[in-house]
């Protein structure tokens, strides 16, 4: 018996031996027993002398396992000798399943960041987004006006908190220099909902709410580098916008809230919007709707059930306040961590699926090398079996071999993803909430082992199967051709689903590419070269309306005095970054009920903004100096807000009445003096959205920014602004100093990386998908070598050779390029809503992709069929 079958038989001896050893024991304790001893000591007799026949059997399991352990071992050295012995065949599969894993895995990693990943927060399960829905625009989640708010908070039963927050700039002083923070007004109870403890002092209290009220809680970075880390400062008054707040706490380290923004540095309550300086507070202001809010659920409590009992509680509001509350009968209720992804769980899950396509290209590609591999190793395996191995063994042999290619290349894949997601995400930048927190971590490295596994099943399957069906003594009979004879078919098969998962890929690359392009031909409706924005917060208490006017005014007077400076205005909010105000109004011809009114976009600016940031003036006039609080009320709207809400009319002329004002009684009516070009405010938008122009003098409302044209590179301008900004007020500091060109740049970031990496992708997969084609045919052709030798002895001509293999070609190219328009039709209007400017079953975009395919693949079927063609008959037949 040879030391295979001995290792299949071992456990079997084992088990024999034991049962010896019992009839020896019987036959011991009977003889025992005959001389007079009770049978229980005679087996205690019997134990003593043979041992425990129970332990034995144990220990010879114990003896199966280390086998096992052993075997395993012996087959991953064998497997290691095989893949020395074939360095090319080694480093392709390898190559490949690295690129593959390693796409995979740090596609998998932003996903886990961005979606997946629970909030570190307690219970983060529990953690909801609530928000109201505008049966206007029910596609989006819009925010709560405080007096629904605290209706909400009162009246629901299914939170343990409901958490409102908005963001704000603030200018804290108190330390060495005024500094300019990012701020959050949230509810007294963000920290008892987050089950966040501050590392120093204490969170919010219900009182702190109220008017007058302040309190503020300082990030540990703030605490750290304004106030040299003091933890004396908790219970002692900073200065934030001219106003004393008590710090009664410091956050903990790497606290973010909202979460994954880490610019946050301060937390303030309610209690700053229950002063206001207008003549209603904006927390009495059902219409104002400004607050996003986070809730815990009670526990037992599902999403569902929380969205049912919200919209009771909103379906009243509705009805009692009709003017206001109309439309807003609804409530979205998601999960925390989802939803605070928005709009990126798209992409994402795109691009995922995208590489998981790759993957399959890629197993495939390996299949069909190791099938080739298997058929050269036929003899091998048929020697193997001669002299007893079973076909088992063999197959676990081939798996063994399959998956220590896997768990290579799942190492270097993962190492090129830690490389990898190092360098794509300075490019993402913040566009993708949470994107920073991403990390190779626990879970994504258990993605990556099962993909490992994975992968060893898809490739090491086929491979194992063609084996196990073999006859491995007709193999020695035929010089070991058995093993190879049926498998041209499978190769083709996977042949083909490559090129069909290929053309899905190049299809969608191709669709989202067009909609890139399409998105950067677009007419921005300005000219951001060489235009410089940047920010002041004057604080409400210190900049009464009055003041804060002739500051501007003073502070525009002096930049556009500047050397270099073409023009300076003030808006808000700033064009190209994706903020909006929305404001219902009324019309004067078509009057209508408030819940009723259509609603667009506003804008505050002052005379020249349109000429600095190159928007163009269509028709009437801009505004001017003259354009004052004292003045007739006017607008200037944009041409998509003329030709929305005054087709076919003239809308210079026209009365509206915009739900905007500054102090009691209803909103001034409000004539439109001008048309400007469509100078957009999001990029990412299809079609422009309507605006409305206010002058900025008739509704001074706060947080402008500064826009400036140069003459020259903008980026020289700053120190002078600084200096300007500073000879006005030495306590206000100047932020958010960017170039438009930056701004545009990073709101490409969010529409470019997609397509890049799904570009890259489609790319890797044609690729693969052309070396499989040539792997195919080249060895198909040196099978059939005596073939064409017998052919070209016979009298056919090369080109009929030619024609043979570049027919089988192109009978998989077509079969794989018919199945993949199925797949490319369906991810199309997948993606669709991703789309800009392209239909996702465009034709011409289908055809090119084919035809690239084609070409392609045409390409990778020439070099085998000339190979084919040059045959010499005389030496394939010496050969054979």
């Amino acid at each position: 018996m040879n030391w295979i079958q001995q290792l299949f038989s071992r456990r079997q001896l084992d088990r024999d031996l034991a049962e010896e050893i019992r009839q020896h024991m019987e036959e011991k304790v009977e003889e025992l027993m005959a001389g007079g001893l009770p049978r229980k000591d005679a087996e205690l007799a019997a134990r003593r002398a043979f041992g425990n026949p129970a332990s034995l059997e144990e220990q010879g399991r114990d003896v199966w396992r280390w086998a096992a352990v052993e075997d395993f071992l012996t087959d991953v050295r064998f497997a290691l000798r095989q893949l020395r012995k074939s360095p090319s065949f080694t480093l392709a599969c390898i190559l490949t399943l690295a690129l593959g894993i390693g796409a995979n895995t740090v596609v998998f990693s932003v996903v886990n960041a961005v979606v997946l990943r629970p909030l570190p927060f307690a219970q983060p399960e529990r953690l909801a987004v609530v928000g109201a829905i505008d049966a206007r625009r029910p596609e989006e989640i819009s925010d709560f006006s405080y007096p629904n708010f605290f209706d909400l908070r009162k009246d629901n039963t299914v939170f343990e908190h409901l958490v409102s927050f908005r963001s704000t700039d603030a200018t804290l002083t108190g330390s060495s220099r005024p500094v300019h923070v990012r701020a959050q007004i949230v509810s007294w109870d963000l920290f008892p909902l987050l089950g966040i403890q501050p590392a120093l002092g204490r969170g919010f209290v219900r009182q702190e709410e109220e008017s007058g009220q302040r309190a503020v809680v300082l990030s540990h970075e703030v605490w750290r580098d304004e106030f040299g880390g003091d933890p004396g400062i908790v219970g002692r008054s900073v200065t934030v916008d001219s106003q004393p707040h008590t710090v009664v706490g410091i956050a903990p380290r790497d606290f973010a809230f909202p979460p994954g923004d880490r610019t946050v540095g301060v937390w303030l309550t309610l209690g700053r919007d229950a002063d206001s300086s207008t003549i209603t507070p904006i927390t009495k202001q059902r219409g104002a709707r400004l607050l996003s809010a986070l809730a815990r659920l009670k526990p037992g409590v599902s999403m569902r059930q929380a969205r049912a009992q919200l919209d009771v509680v909103a379906a009243s509001l509705a009805r009692a306040y009709p003017d206001s509350n109309k439309n807003m009968a609804k409530t979205q209720v998601l999960p925390a961590a989802s939803a605070l992804a928005g709009e990126a769980k798209g992409p994402l899950f795109l691009l995922l699926g995208a590489v998981g396509l790759v993957l399959l290209i890629a197993c495939a590609n390996i299949a069909n090398l190791l099938l080739s591999r298997t058929a050269e190793r036929s003899r091998e395996f048929a020697l193997r079996a001669a002299i007893g191995a079973g076909q088992g063994r063999i197959v676990r042999q081939l798996i063994t071999e399959s998956l220590t290619l896997s768990v290579i290349g799942c190492g270097l894949g993962i190492a090129a993803a830690m490389w990898t997601a190092q360098f794509l995400l300075p490019l993402v930048g913040d566009a993708v909430p949470r994107i920073q927190e991403t990390s190779i971590d626990g879970r994504v490295l258990g993605f990556s082992v099962a993909l490992a596994i994975l992968t060893t099943v898809l490739f090491g399957l086929a491979p194992a199967i063609r084996v196990a069906k073999s006859d491995f003594q007709a193999g020695l009979r035929e010089g070991g051709r058995s093993v190879t004879d049926n498998s041209d078919g499978l190769r083709g098969a996977l042949c083909v689903g490559q090129i069909a998962l290929g053309l899905v890929l190049l299809s969608a690359a191709s669709l989202l590419i067009a909609s890139f392009v399409q998105l950067l031909r677009r007419d921005l409706g300005l000219q951001p070269e060489r235009v410089l924005s940047f920010s002041v917060d004057l604080p409400g208490k210190a900049y009464p309306k009055p003041r804060q006017l002739s500051f501007h005014s003073e502070l525009l007077d002096r930049l556009a005095s500047l050397p270099g400076v073409e023009a300076a205005a003030l808006a808000m909010p700033l064009p190209l970054t994706g903020s909006q105000m929305h404001i219902a109004f009324n019309i004067q011809e078509r009057p209508a009920r408030p819940s009723e009114r259509p609603s667009s976009d506003m804008a505050l600016v002052t005379p020249g903004y349109f000429k600095t940031i190159g928007a163009p003036l269509l028709q009437g006039r801009g505004f001017t100096e003259r354009d004052d609080d004292s003045a007739p009320p006017v607008l200037v709207v944009n041409r998509a807000f003329a030709d929305r809400f005054f087709p076919g009319e003239d809308a210079v002329g026209k009365w509206i009445q915009p739900g905007a004002s500054t102090g009691p009684g209803d909103p001034k009516m409000r004539q439109i003096i001008g048309i400007v070009g469509n100078a957009r405010q999001s990029m990412l938008k299809a079609a422009a959205d309507p605006i409305y122009y206010f002058p900025y003098k008739q509704l001074p409302w706060c947080c402008a920014s500064v826009v400036v044209r140069s003459a020259a590179a903008p980026g020289l301008l700053e120190p002078e602004i600084r200096r300007t900004v500073s000879a006005l007020d030495k306590q206000l500091p100047v932020f958010d100093v960017v170039t438009l060109d930056t701004i545009l740049t990073k709101g490409f970031a969010q529409a470019r990386v997609p397509v890049y990496l799904l570009g890259g992708f489609a790319g890797i997969a044609l690729l693969l998908t052309v070396v499989g084609l040539y792997g195919v045919l080249a060895y198909s052709v040196v099978r059939r070598t005596r073939e064409f030798g017998v052919r070209i002895a016979l009298g056919a001509s090369r080109h009929e050779v030619l024609g043979l293999v570049l027919r089988r070609a192109t009978r998989l190219v077509l079969t794989g390029i018919v199945l993949g328009l199925a797949g490319a039709l369906a991810v199309g209007r997948l993606i669709s809503q991703l789309l800009i400017g392209v239909s996702s079953t465009s034709p011409l975009l289908l055809t090119a992709a084919c035809v690239v395919l084609a070409l392609t693949a045409a390409s990778a079927a020439y070099f085998p069929a000339r190979r084919a063609a040059s045959i010499d008959p005389v030496r394939a037949l010496r050969a054979e």
